[in-house]
């Protein structure tokens, strides 16, 4: 389910923002992770003070990044975040937030908590060195709102429960429009299949190697990439088996529970993962079709990746899953944390924190992790030596490598290939 995209009916949220900023008089608007806004309520303006910063040179990505710290300050807290913006004003963000993972986040106020004065000015001359016209600039914040810090609170307060109210209504709304298409995309998937007659489709030594990459990428916490294989391994299998309801039963809960040890390898809970597979067998006894199994088998997938396990249960899961996407492409590169960080717009020492919590290893070790996971599936093209396998993932001491390869698969490289011919 894509929830940046579809998380919630735009037109809807405008009407409840917009009756938001009419009972309170406070400007309102919903910015996406990048501070950009993506909705705001017709016929609302921002105030004239605000209107002529975002004029100004490079104004508007100032105003951007502002909101986007704030929105990221609000999903660590999950609550509103109370800040002043690059200008100056005071504002508050308030999460929308899926599981802990923060997606955008409704801005409020661009207001003051006491009467301009002379230390307010000298301070906002200071924030603003770079307009040169700072008497306009003095004349707008004069026309700004004054509100009590009680009355900000309590706004927050108010857009808080609007927000959770909202989310939770539309991910219901999601879930079962999400099923529904994923249900209508397998069956349009199968009927395709049907109509190839490809020797590899029905050999199961093609399925197993589908599955093998599949696992890999769940190890790895890859799940974009593992649920884009699951999908092309379930419709070989469907083309395999001819359909046989029997048989793709046997085989789907024989996946689930490769998966379920897939994912405990890469870091899952493993009393949580292994109660979510009780439950899938037994709500796989009463499925009466195909599509039903391979539904009930993506979901899983899904849950095992990010809604349901350790990383989902804690914050910034967003930002872990863009650390390791940038480290699957770039694995054969020597990429190190400050690269990742830089990346990510973030601290080493923060994503590095972030991993230890979340991934319960160092960003070092989930490197060296996809370099030997991609190790072991270079090893089995013959054209290519273990030196060669060595350097196209990223080591260049043939040594260290096969010291690394023995730590994480037990035998060296050598004995590993000679195992395979």
């Amino acid at each position: 389910m894509n929830m940046e995209v579809d998380l919630f009916d735009v037109k809807y949220l405008e009407e409840i923002l917009g009756s938001f900023s009419q009972a309170t008089g406070l400007h309102i608007e919903a910015v996406n992770d990048k501070g950009e806004t993506f909705c705001i309520p017709n016929k609302a303006d921002r105030c004239e003070f605000c209107r002529y910063i975002r004029s100004q040179p490079n104004g508007a990505e100032k105003c951007h990044s502002s909101y986007r710290q704030a929105t990221l300050e609000a999903a660590k807290w999950e609550e509103p975040y109370f800040f002043r913006c690059h200008a100056g004003l005071v504002i508050w963000a308030v999460p929308i937030s899926v599981q802990s993972a923060s997606l955008k986040s409704i801005i409020c106020g661009q207001v003051l908590m006491w009467k301009p004065d002379r230390f307010f000015f000298q301070e906002l001359k200071k924030l603003n060195a770079d307009i040169q016209d700072f008497e306009e600039l003095k004349e707008k914040a004069k026309l700004l709102e004054v509100i009590s810090p009680s009355r900000s609170q309590a706004a927050a307060d108010t857009l808080f429960v609007v927000v959770n109210h909202l989310v939770k209504r539309d991910i219901h709304i999601l879930e079962q429009i999400d099923t529904h298409r994923m249900q209508q995309k397998i069956r349009k998937d199968l009927e395709e299949r049907k109509k190839l007659q490809s020797h590899d489709l029905n050999d199961y030594s093609a399925y197993l190697k589908k599955e093998r990459s599949f696992l890999r990428y769940i190890r790895l916490g890859d799940k974009t990439r593992a649920e884009k294989n699951l999908q092309s391994l379930l419709t070989c299998l469907f083309t395999k088996t001819a359909g046989d309801k029997t048989i793709i039963k046997v085989r789907i809960i024989e996946l689930a529970t490769l998966v379920s040890r897939a994912a405990v390898e890469g870091g899952a809970e493993a009393e949580r993962v292994m109660t979510m597979l009780k439950d899938f067998n037994n709500e796989a006894d009463k499925v009466e079709r195909v599509e039903e199994f391979f539904c009930k088998i993506q979901t899983l997938v899904s849950e095992f990746l990010g809604d349901s396990l350790s990383l989902a249960d804690k914050k910034h899961l967003s930002l872990v899953n863009d650390a390791k996407g940038f480290i699957v492409e770039n694995h054969s590169k020597p990429i190190k944390i400050e690269d990742v960080a830089e990346r990510l717009f973030v601290s080493p020492s923060h994503i590095s924190r972030l991993f230890q919590q979340e991934v319960h290893c160092t960003v070092n070790d989930y490197i060296t992790r996809v370099r030997i996971e991609q190790a072991v599936e270079l090893m089995k093209k013959p054209e290519l030596s273990v030196e060669q396998v060595s350097k196209t993932i990223g080591f260049q001491n043939q040594s260290y490598f096969a010291k690394v390869f023995r730590k994480y698969i037990g035998v060296t490289p050598l004995v590993y290939r000679n195992s395979l011919f």
